[in-house]
Parts: structure tokens; sequence; C-alpha cells
């Protein structure tokens, strides 16, 4: 599917006292006794996952579960190797059809560049107007022309393919009287015309978002916003304020002379589009490496003081946790691993291992680290999270190896594979005694990471004789 799609999946989740029931039931007796959860993503621009409700298949393959919203949403169930997704509607019960169960096997748990398959869930109950036939069909047939016309109607003069197309579109689904789906369109011949118009950042801002709703739950919305602001500070924006935009970057509050030049324009009245574009440009300014952190963050933190909006505040949250995630000084990724707790090593500093017993690099360095141990123990905690693909191997290694420092296997939270960027085993992670990061990734043992560790050692002397 993300080949296919030219969007990007959005969900804002927002319970009040209006909100009405979904039901989601069926029979899927490869589940059986499994639980499954219902997820959202609190942006498109940083696909924070969030979790709605979990729910159990029963013995038989039954399931039923019911959960509120006030709007149409986009939800998804992470399936194993699959993550499905599908729109509900507020008050609407949907039969799904899930795919056969396939578990991941040991390997791809472990496998820190695995990437679930895509795909929209088949709804048995569905008619022909159903939301998620209609969006599956209309993006078939747009994905599939731009993929075989791309070069024809790219930013070229010759435009009759695309506009041709659009007519098409608009005779099959023009007529459709389903709100949400008549704005997923509205915005989908949008992205089209993007592709097919030349110098026109103007005409797409005056027809699909100068006094427009904001569509924060609506996928086309957000795809054809990203295309128009991605590049907005660095490309559109600095043609027009080059000067006073540079002076902006070199004030004290950022943020506030940005918002006082963009004002200027009648296109950004909207508070909450004009706050969005400044974040969402921001990141982008920062992954293109056009501003530093410490600038970024400021910006964000300072649009997080302003805003009186909820979104914009979750979402430079989520900004600044993507920018700060597993730099030094900022929190280590939390972890529980059968009882032993990132929060049980605080007022030491910790030197954190991911390792397989039956990798030859690992077993090496096992020796190194016991000399570590022995000799900056009374410093630094040592503790190794074990991922070895076979269990009964490392049971094995754990019955016949004696370390003198903890060992604790991975189990069901492979997900802390992803969360510490474990590319290969072993890894090494330095943490502080607040929790914080000092070093990630840290050097090996072989590396000289004795030399940090000389300089802790040092440290807690020197604190130790100015109490004494």
């Amino acid at each position: 599917m993300k080949n296919l799609f030219f969007i990007a999946f959005c969900l804002i989740i927002s319970f009040t006292a209006s909100a009405e029931k979904v039901v989601l039931s069926g029979t899927a007796k490869s589940y059986a006794g499994s639980t499954i959860s219902i997820m959202y993503h609190t942006d498109a621009f940083t696909y924070t996952s969030k979790r709605i409700t979990d729910f159990k298949v029963d013995e038989n393959g039954d399931y039923s579960v019911e959960f509120d919203i006030d709007n149409t949403q986009l939800i998804y169930l992470p399936l194993d190797v699959y993550k499905g997704f599908l729109y509900v509607e507020p008050g609407k019960k949907y039969e799904l059809s899930l795919p056969p169960k396939q578990e991941l096997s040991p390997a791809q748990k472990l496998n820190p560049f695995f990437e679930a398959d895509e795909l929209m869930l088949g709804v048995t109950n569905a008619n022909s107007n159903e939301l998620n036939r209609m969006i599956r069909t209309l993006d078939d047939k747009m994905d599939s022309f731009i993929n075989q016309n791309f070069y024809k109607i790219y930013r070229k003069k010759e435009k009759s393919e695309g506009i041709q197309f659009s007519d098409q579109l608009k005779k099959e689904f023009g007529s459709i009287k389903n709100e949400f789906f008549t704005e997923y369109f509205r915005y989908r011949l949008g992205f089209l015309e993007f592709l097919s118009n030349p110098n026109t950042f103007l005409k797409i801002e005056n027809d699909f978002f100068k006094n427009q709703k904001i569509q924060l739950n609506n996928p086309a919305y957000m795809s054809l916003y990203k295309k128009q602001y991605g590049n907005f500070f660095n490309g559109y924006f600095k043609q027009k304020e080059s000067l006073t935009l540079g002076n902006a970057y070199q004030a004290q509050n950022t943020y506030g002379e940005i918002k006082k030049l963009m004002q200027k324009y009648p296109a950004y009245a909207n508070t909450q589009l004009l706050d969005m574009i400044i974040a969402t440009s921001t990141f982008d300014s920062y992954t293109r490496k056009f501003i530093g952190k410490e600038k970024t963050l400021s910006i964000l933190q300072e649009i997080i003081k302003a805003s009186n909006n909820n979104y914009n505040k979750n979402l430079c949250h989520n900004f600044i946790a993507k920018i700060t995630h597993l730099q030094k000084n900022y929190p280590a990724p939390d972890f529980n691993l059968g009882g032993v707790q990132l929060a049980d090593y605080k007022g030491k500093y910790l030197y954190l291992n991911f390792c397989n017993t039956q990798s030859y690099p690992c077993l090496q360095d096992f020796k190194e680290i016991e000399k570590l141990k022995q000799q900056f123990g009374q410093q630094i905690e040592f503790l190794s999270i074990v991922c070895d693909w076979d269990v009964k191997k490392w049971m094995e290694f754990s019955k016949n190896n004696k370390y003198s420092w903890k060992f604790v296997p991975i189990g069901n939270q492979h997900q802390l594979i992803h969360e510490y960027k474990v590319k290969a085993f072993p890894s090494y992670i330095l943490i502080d005694p607040k929790g914080n990061i000092v070093k990630a990734p840290a050097q090996a043992p072989k590396e000289y990471i004795h030399l940090e560790f000389i300089k802790i050692a040092r440290d807690a002397a020197r604190k130790s004789q100015k109490k004494n």
C-alpha cells in the first residue's frame, strides 16, 4: 500500500458527550484466543500511535467491540505481519474480514528494519456506497493513473491528460452524498492539480486552504497540505520575505516574529492553520538541516506556550520527542522486562547492552564487560537485554554462564529494538543517574568506553571528597 497510495494516514480522536458508538465484529478463527488493539495516529507528520481499546477474540474466533467517536476516523489494527486500516463513521457497525493470521517470526520481531504490510480491511456488510469501498475504488483509480502518467502530467504545460481524467472522476464520484468522501475526493483532485500546474502555490492555497475548514482527520487534506507547505520557509515564503524571515531567525523569539510576518497575509488569518504551518515548516527545515536543533526546539516550545489548539500543542510535543529521541541529556526510553525496570538504576550510570547470546561478537564482548564490571562496578551498573531468536538456547546459555551482571530476555517487548534504534548485536547505550541519555550508541567495551568510565569514576571520587 505504501507504494500505491500518495496519501498519509492521520487520525484525531476526540471524546465528547455527543460521540456515537462504532461497533466492530466478525469471525476470524485463526485469531482465536488473541487480543487485538485498536489504534490511531495522533497526527499525519510523526505518526505517533495511541491505543483506543483492546478486544479479545474468543475460542471460536468470534469478536465484537464498541467504542465512541464523534467524527469519521481512520483507525488501524496491528495484526503481526499486517497493519490493517479502516475508516469508521459514528454510529455504524462494521463486520470485518481480517487477513489470515500470520505471526511474526522471532527473527522479524528482532529485526529493526521490519515493517508490517499495510492493507485496507475488508467490510463484509458493505454496500456499494460504503465509505471504505468508495475510498479504495477512488484511490486505486487515481494512484494507477498517476503512476502511469506521472511524467506526462507533472509540471508540464500540456495538462489535457490530467483534466480529462479529473472530468471522468467527477462524473463517477461527484454525485456521492457522503460529506467525508466529498471532501476527500475534492482534496485528492487538488493533489492532481498540484502535480499538473506549474507556479500553482497561490491557486492551491486560495482554493483549498484559505478560509477553508481545517480537516485534520482527512488524509487527502493532510497529503495536499504537506505538499503545499512542506518546504514553505525555504521555498515560497523565503522568496517573498527573504530578508525579514532571515531577521526573524536571528531574533530571540523567532516564533513571535514569524507569526507577525505571516499575519500580514490574509491566507493565514486562521491562527490554527498559521501555527500548524509554522510548526510543520520548522520541523521540515530542521530535517533538511536549514536550522539547528536548539532554534527548532525553541520555536516549537513557544508554539506550545502560545497556542490554544490541542492538536498543535500535541503535534509540537511529538516533534520535540522525535528531535530529542536518544539525544544527550534527554530521557532514555523506559522499559520493564520481567520486573527489571529502568527506574531501578536511578542514582547510578547504566551501561545498557542489547545482545544475542549466540553471536560470537557478543560472546567476546561479555568477557570485556566482566572486566569493566570488576573495575567500575561501584559507579556503573551493567545490564544486558537478551535478544535471542531461540529461547531454548538462551536458557542453556543462562544455565551454563555465570556473569556478574544481570541478563534479562526481551520477551514480547521487541518494540525496544526500535525505540533504542538497535541496528546490530551487540549495541550499547550509556544512561546517566537521572535516566537520561549520555551516549546512544555508546562505544563497545573494546572501543575505549573505559575512558568514559574513568571520567565517571573520577567525578564520583571528587564528589565524595567534597562531602567529606
